[in-house]
């Protein structure tokens, strides 16, 4: 794995390339500078997120954009995309899964600070000065998975109709019957 070192980009925030994106970072050092970070994390190195796929193959495209907004709190803007292979619950066959998602999480070091955040950031801990980012970009994908997984309709292998009109319910004999012929004879 490449890993390089951020650098300070000037006020028209020109993204610094990387092919991995790191492990851990200090947030607070890339939120003073204004840094952003493009580059992959391999779907391989999500232990949590891999029990939900059929398949680990393949990456995950991140952009991340640190920053400190007007009110002086740390941020980190996202953008991910990814392809996932998940097993349909329905026909158990093998399909793919695209995600994008855009995210705005708040860097906080304590839990009165994640509760003070404003509606628009989720809180992101920082432990020790240190944001592990692989186990953020996991979460969110882990966030964004379907509940049960399953093709369109009209692409899976199995095809159920909602009724069958072929088949007719049997009669079932009423099981108060008894009762109301005891009140016939009673009149």
């Amino acid at each position: 794995m490449e890993y390089l070192t951020p650098t300070p980009h000037p006020p028209t925030m020109r993204p610094m390339s990387e092919k991995f994106i790191p492990e851990h970072i200090d947030p607070f050092r890339y939120a003073d500078q204004a840094l952003q970070l493009d580059g992959t994390v391999k779907i391989t190195d999500m232990h949590r997120l891999s029990g939900s796929l059929s398949s680990t193959a393949g990456d995950v495209t991140v952009h991340l954009r640190f920053g400190v907004d007007e009110q002086g709190l740390t941020f980190l803007k996202g953008h991910l995309e990814a392809t996932l292979s998940l097993t349909c619950q329905r026909c158990m066959g093998a399909f793919t899964y695209g995600i994008i998602s855009d995210f705005a999480l708040g860097i906080v070091t304590t839990l009165d600070e994640a509760n003070a955040l404003p509606e628009h950031y989720e809180p992101a801990m920082a432990k020790e000065g240190s944001l592990a980012l692989r186990e953020l970009i996991e979460d969110e994908l882990i966030l964004n998975l379907p509940i049960i997984p399953k093709h369109a309709p009209e692409e899976c292998q199995i095809t159920l109709s909602l009724t069958d009109s072929t088949e007719k319910e049997p009669k079932v004999k009423n099981p108060f019957h008894i009762l109301e012929s005891l009140k016939e004879k009673e009149k």
